[in-house]
């Protein structure tokens, strides 16, 4: 129904335009065309056997060489250094996950030491101002924050900012050094595709995207 009718369930406006600046044009905030482009291009990489193990290979790594290991470190440890919250770390471990299977980019949130990371601390920031955006009594009252720049409207651009950032980083650093050679999500839509400057925000869009979405998550 929700495949061949998705007309008829439109995410509307209103939507769209609160998570507009997290998730930009990304699958989980778009109708019509841009939808339809978007979620063929996500059945058909989704979809592939060699993404699929690419996406075992990440989940197996990080639990033998980072879960496994964090939680062992504190088994039977009685003290307060032994005591481990496991909402933050299953949310590192999402993290680090789906920052490696989209693209490539290891935050290293799960290590031993457990680092805070800039980039996963803008994206917490980022999903939690854009959901109280819905929780207003009225658009008119962030859409004016936004305007004038104040309050936490300011905080989600900085937010936003900095994983803009760290996105367009990751494109630039790996179209210098190719695609062919990694099996990510990133790599995978741009292989081939290095003269296509338009795929650059849909690249952007859907590593928020997925991020965001799983790391939420995971909380």
């Amino acid at each position: 129904m929700f495949k061949t009718r998705f007309d008829n369930y439109p995410k509307g406006k209103p939507f769209t335009v609160l998570l507009g600046d997290l998730l930009g044009r990304g699958i989980f905030n778009v109708d019509g065309d841009m939808w339809r482009f978007q979620r063929k291009m996500a059945s058909l990489e989704l979809g592939s056997v060699t993404v699929r193990s690419h996406a075992l290979e990440v989940v197996t790594a990080e639990i033998q060489s980072r879960l496994i290991p964090l939680m062992a470190s504190v088994t039977g440890n009685d003290s307060d250094a032994g005591i481990l919250d496991l909402q933050d770390v299953f949310r590192r471990f999402s993290f680090d996950n789906i920052c490696k299977f989209s693209f490539g980019l290891d935050p290293g949130c799960l290590e031993p030491s457990l680092p805070i990371s800039k980039f996963a601390d803008a994206f917490d920031l980022a999903s939690k101002l854009s959901a109280e955006r819905a929780m207003t009594s009225s658009p008119v009252f962030w859409k004016i924050k936004r305007f004038f720049n104040v309050g936490s409207e300011k905080q989600l651009k900085e937010a936003v900012r900095i994983i803009d950032d760290q996105a367009k980083e990751v494109i630039k650093q790996r179209r210098e050094k190719g695609y062919v050679a990694k099996n990510d999500l990133l790599s995978r839509q741009r292989r081939g595709r290095e003269r296509e400057e338009g795929k650059i925000v849909i690249s952007i869009s859907w590593s928020r995207t997925y991020v965001n979405t799983l790391a939420t998550s995971a909380t």
